[in-house]
């Protein structure tokens, strides 16, 4: 354990008034507070994502997000594997659970980053805590990231793992009818495509969907949470422009429908959501109109608005057990859909 994860669990340990002094005046923005914990951690240890080309940007914003995640459950056990993608062989991280059923549901799971960073440890302590809530088999893909990549490449792959383990459900013990997808910001983006898609392609559908600070419009307003949230930690204005620059060069593709799956005219028919927005966070907004919009158009929705949080706040459970406990609530709600039967 390096030095600055070792601030970041002392930081955790401490009670929220001493860490409230220490991190100094308290952050407001729109009626919300800044959790301590995280405000304190963002000024005590380096958790910047680099800058310089493309290369840095990814090393740094992964060595981050490793100081910020907390513990991964112990009764989960996982393995790295691949499968045949689209583009060529795609790597998943396959976790199961200690105490499942013989039969069991499947969650397929989308980190984080922009299409263009961050891999399979994103979003691992996350990951092990929904296979042991939801006593569920969790597939974690490694997809192809822009722009060595082309949008919508990154949505093509998890549509090839959706159709692996639908093809593969008998010998891998999962019931095809409770395969859920989850993910966060631009895995939420690909989870809520891979729910139109599969609607409009018909068949086996997912069982829920879970969206954790979805990105689902490129558009980049001018009012509300885009400006008040501009320059907040972790995600900023300019890291967003960052994203597109590389996923949509010279704005090329910015008005692909899966770019913008807020803007489908029929949002009906839908699998139960989980959507999950954080009060720190420029694209809280979209997350919670999609949201509004999901509800409106008769689908099953439970919207969450953590306001002390940030964007990212799957892998800030090292951090906050605020951002802990949000992902405790999450799991168990999706955990309610995968266990009706």
């Amino acid at each position: 354990m390096n030095i600055q994860k070792l601030i970041l669990s002392a930081i955790r340990a401490l009670p929220a008034s001493l860490v409230g002094k220490m991190a100094g005046p308290p952050v407001e923005i729109d009626g919300y507070r800044l959790d301590a914990h995280i405000h304190l951690a963002s000024k005590s240890a380096d958790l910047r994502a680099g800058d310089g080309d493309i290369e840095a940007y990814r090393a740094g914003a992964a060595a981050a997000l490793a100081m910020t995640n907390g513990p991964p459950r112990r009764s989960v056990k996982w393995h790295d594997t691949e499968f045949a993608g689209p583009g060529g062989a795609l790597t998943m991280r396959h976790y199961k659970p200690a105490q499942f059923d013989d039969i069991q549901p499947a969650i397929l799971f989308f980190h984080q980053g922009g299409l263009v960073i961050l891999d399979l440890d994103t979003c691992h302590s996350f990951c092990t805590q929904m296979a042991e809530i939801c006593r569920a088999q969790v597939f974690s893909l490694d997809y192809r990231l822009c722009p060595e990549s082309t949008f919508p490449e990154p949505i093509d792959d998890a549509m090839a793992l959706w159709d692996f383990v639908q093809q593969n459900a008998a010998s891998l013990n999962i019931d095809p009818a409770r395969v859920a997808v989850a993910g966060d910001s631009a895995g939420g983006l690909i989870s809520a495509n891979m729910c139109q898609l599969l609607k409009a392609r018909g068949g086996v559908q997912a069982a829920a969907q879970l969206l954790a600070y979805p990105w689902v419009t490129t558009t980049i307003t001018e009012s509300g949470s885009m400006v008040s949230c501009a320059d907040t930690f972790p995600l900023t204005r300019d890291t967003m422009e960052f994203f597109n620059s590389y996923v949509f060069p010279d704005g090329r593709m910015m008005d692909h429908a899966l770019a913008n799956p807020t803007d489908n005219p029929d949002l009906s028919g839908l699998p139960p959501a989980i959507v999950a927005t954080a009060g720190f966070d420029p694209i809280r907004d979209q997350g919670n109109a999609y949201a509004e919009k999901l509800k409106a158009a008769g689908n099953q929705v439970t919207h969450y608005c953590f306001g002390s949080l940030t964007h990212s706040f799957l892998s800030f459970g090292g951090v906050t057990r605020v951002a802990e406990q949000a992902c405790e609530q999450l799991a168990r709600d999706l955990a309610k859909h995968l266990h009706t039967h």
